[in-house]
């Protein structure tokens, strides 16, 4: 993306986030989308500086034409949802993992124009990136940590990941942790 362009983020989880932060980082005007059940989530994209909306499932918000769509949610419903919102000659990227077959119209892809790329962060080249937007603090992962937890207690972290409560918690193996 370049400086200026229009960023929607469609899910407000740990690569959501991190991703508009990136956004944020190489000039983008990012707004992050979620649902109802994402609003923890969306308060700490908020409290980090980012514009958030709500929405309900299945509805569009009415936001300007994104120049380019990061899907992070990994629902067939952001995935148009975002096909339907970019603007004509836009980008998409597929970050969110779907994790079983889906059903996303295609014909906005022809008619709009669009780039459909994803990304794959594990190149050396990508990791020098990352680690220059967190040595700079144009990213902050110390917020998207929900809690830290002993590791007897892995059941619960589990479970309220399962439960998309919270973003991301960390598992301390070291005795008497945190």
């Amino acid at each position: 993306m370049t400086a200026g362009d229009e960023v929607l983020v469609i899910g407000p989880g740990t690569m959501g986030v991190l991703t508009a932060q990136a956004a944020r980082a190489a000039g983008g005007r990012v707004t992050v989308v979620g649902l109802d059940r994402d609003r923890p989530r969306l308060q700490v994209a908020a409290a980090l500086g980012l514009a958030t909306v709500v929405v309900d499932p299945g509805e569009v918000p009415d936001i300007l034409a994104p120049d380019v769509v990061c899907e992070c949610s990994g629902a067939a419903a952001g995935a148009e949802m975002g096909l339907q919102l970019v603007r004509k000659g836009g980008r998409y990227v597929q970050v969110g993992i779907f994790g079983r077959p889906v059903t996303v119209g295609l014909d906005a892809v022809l008619y709009k124009e669009v780039v459909v790329t994803s990304g794959f962060a594990s190149t050396p080249r990508s990791w020098d990136r990352a680690m220059s937007l967190l040595a700079h603090r144009l990213v902050d992962l110390d917020s998207l940590v929900t809690d830290v937890v002993p590791l007897t207690e892995w059941g619960r972290a589990f479970a309220s990941t399962r439960a998309a409560e919270g973003m991301k918690f960390v598992i301390d193996p070291r005795e008497g942790s945190p």
